[in-house]
């Protein structure tokens, strides 16, 4: 994805690294590389303090193996713990630059869904509890220690997605019947243990549950990486 950013001068505050105020058509754009084999649990580990150099394409002019670290920033991620709560968490993205064309690129667990905070895992359980396990939201709200408007957003998230979904189980010939996919079955297809969203962001060139549109004056573009 690409997203632009302008500069902030004195004590103006500063928003949220997706906050659209940042948009700005002169500035760089930063594509965020997600790398599907990297989890947020391990990602310090195989990422961030991984010095060997990053071997990859620049999505941008092509050139190979030729980033180099460019900084880090911070952004908060919603995870579950061990008892099926929700727990806020900060997590230092690096970012890497191209020195053949000086784009910069942020490289993404593959649990990360670009623009949101909450993570794949809480969304497809939070799916799980509520067309799966046919919970209540109030009990939901008790289990996760989330919020009725939190649970409503992330299955409204999935009812908007389903379409795109149905087509990239289509395509990988899980879903042949011939009326639309209930949402219940797409759940269970996206909780299987060998589902890869990889190949979900191949079908569609975009990570799954994105949320934000592409437009002119705020263009988004993605890459894949697969070297964890």
């Amino acid at each position: 994805m690409i997203v632009t950013y302008k500069k902030w001068k004195g004590t103006q505050r500063k928003p949220l690294p997706f906050s659209k105020n940042r948009c700005n058509k002169a500035s760089k754009h930063i594509i965020m590389i997600i790398e599907y084999q990297v989890f947020s649990k391990d990602y310090i580990e195989k990422i961030l303090n991984n010095r060997h150099p990053y071997s990859s394409v620049c999505p941008k002019c092509g050139a190979k193996d030729k980033f180099h670290r460019h900084g880090t920033y911070q952004r908060f991620i919603a995870c579950l713990c061990d008892a099926g709560g929700i727990v806020f968490e900060t997590i230092e993205i690096l970012r890497l630059q191209c020195q053949s064309c000086d784009s910069t690129h942020s490289i993404l667990p593959g649990d990360i869904i670009p623009f949101q905070v909450y993570s794949l895992t809480v969304v497809l359980y939070l799916c799980e509890e509520i067309f799966i396990n046919k919970a209540s939201i109030r009990n939901t709200v008790r289990k996760t220690n989330g919020t009725v408007q939190t649970i409503y957003q992330k299955l409204n998230l999935l009812k908007r997605s389903l379409i795109l979904i149905e087509f990239y189980l289509r395509q990988i010939s899980l879903y042949t019947a011939a009326v639309s996919i209930p949402l219940t079955q797409a759940v269970t297809f996206l909780l299987l243990p060998d589902m890869r969203f990889s190949s979900y962001f191949h079908c569609h060139g975009q990570p799954i549950f994105l949320n934000r549109r592409n437009t002119s004056s705020y263009p988004l573009y993605f890459a894949a990486a697969f070297s964890g």
